[in-house]
């Protein structure tokens, strides 16, 4: 399990800033405070990995790195993500792994790296350097009736969840890992793929039944779903809005993802009744505790409350979770993004409360009761 991430000279990052890891990482704050970026720097680094996997047997040591089309990334010229004109390169360290990474003048929406250390190594590790690899984007696929089958061999939901329902009509029948499935309902024990992502899912979002079928012949995967509550059929998902469609690639994902490997997702929240995000933190949390590193990017305290009911219900240690806080600090001409890690007790109480974090209620209710004097 990866302990810290270091970043320098990337993007809103000028200084060395560390992000500490945990079993599951909760970045939160508010915009274009460098949440995503952190997101990003771990994409730069599954790269650098997959490159240097395939250079393993040969004299190469010095490869390219993509900023765009990648794992969704969408960065850009290399000039335009440095944080000073002064600095050539940037700067990425994850446990004892640090890349310096410059600008290639012929390739100029590229990267060049140096990989120093033994690729077997840092598979060993695992992480970022595992077999799989997860992320989530934060614009996911909404409704669709059908998806297109990918030609390739599928074992992700792809960056949008584009892959979703034809790896969940692949995976139907067979079993999920023990510690990850539903422990809520003594009636719900069925552990295939199908029955675990519908149990969850209405841990989530109540009263939902989900179909997937494969037409191989057309080259799709068809979704349709079915709320029993109602005298009806299996409907298509435009009928359900987009909660289900952005929650279920996470679900799948969380179910499917390799002992020891990272999973990435940002805005689980999104299009989530208040219930259901806190819901979706407690299962990232589940996730977490049964072998799956989690990285969240969230503006959700329900989110994070989710998480915090997951840690006690289920025995989960302070130093599991580490919440970063992100923000900037301005003073006159001089802007700093700081980043902020907040402490857990044995209770899951938080041990520090920053200005700015997760306090909108309290302003707003203050607000209110200074407009009610007038």
């Amino acid at each position: 399990m990866h302990r810290e991430l270091i970043i320098e000279n990337f993007k809103c990052f000028s200084e060395k800033t560390k992000i500490t890891l945990g079993k599951i990482t909760v970045c939160l704050g508010s915009n274009s405070v460098g949440k995503s970026s952190v997101i990003q720097a771990c994409i730069l680094m599954r790269q650098i990995y997959e490159q240097a996997s395939v250079f393993k047997d040969t004299q190469v040591k010095e490869y390219n790195i993509q900023l765009n089309d990648v794992y969704g990334l969408q960065l850009g010229d290399a000039e335009h993500i440095k944080s000073s004109k002064n600095r050539e390169d940037i700067y990425l360290k994850i446990d004892q792994y640090e890349y310096r990474l410059a600008s290639d003048e012929h390739s100029p929406m590229e990267l060049n790296v140096r990989n120093g250390y033994d690729v077997v190594e840092m598979s060993s590790h695992k992480g970022l350097f595992s077999k799989g690899f997860y992320y989530l984007n934060a614009e996911r696929t909404g409704p669709r009736n059908y998806q297109t089958i990918n030609s390739k061999m599928v074992d992700n939901c792809g960056v949008y969840g584009e892959n979703t329902v034809h790896l969940l009509s692949l995976l139907g029948n067979n079993k999920v890992n023990e510690l990850r499935c539903f422990g809520m309902d003594e009636n719900k024990k069925v552990n295939t793929y199908s029955k675990q992502v519908e149990y969850w899912i209405d841990y989530i979002i109540p009263g939902i039944e989900i179909n997937a079928d494969d037409m191989t012949d057309l080259r799709i995967s068809k979704m349709s779903l079915r709320q029993p509550a109602l005298d009806t059929g299996f409907l298509s998902p435009y009928n359900f809005g987009f909660g289900i469609s952005y929650v279920l690639p996470i679900v799948l994902t969380g179910l499917i993802a390799e002992d020891g490997s990272v999973f990435l997702v940002e805005n689980p929240e999104a299009h989530l009744h208040p219930m259901g995000q806190s819901h979706i933190g407690y299962f990232l949390a589940t996730m977490a505790l049964s072998g799956v590193q989690v990285v969240v990017e969230t503006h959700s305290e329900h989110v994070l409350n989710g998480i915090r009911i997951a840690a006690l219900k289920n025995a989960m240690k302070p130093e599991d979770i580490s919440i970063n806080y992100f923000s900037v600090n301005s003073h006159g001409e001089d802007t700093k993004h700081r980043v902020e890690n907040i402490s857990l007790n044995e209770r899951m109480d938080l041990e520090a409360w920053p200005q700015g974090f997760l306090d909108q209620e309290e302003e707003d209710l203050r607000t209110l009761r200074e407009l009610r004097r007038r």
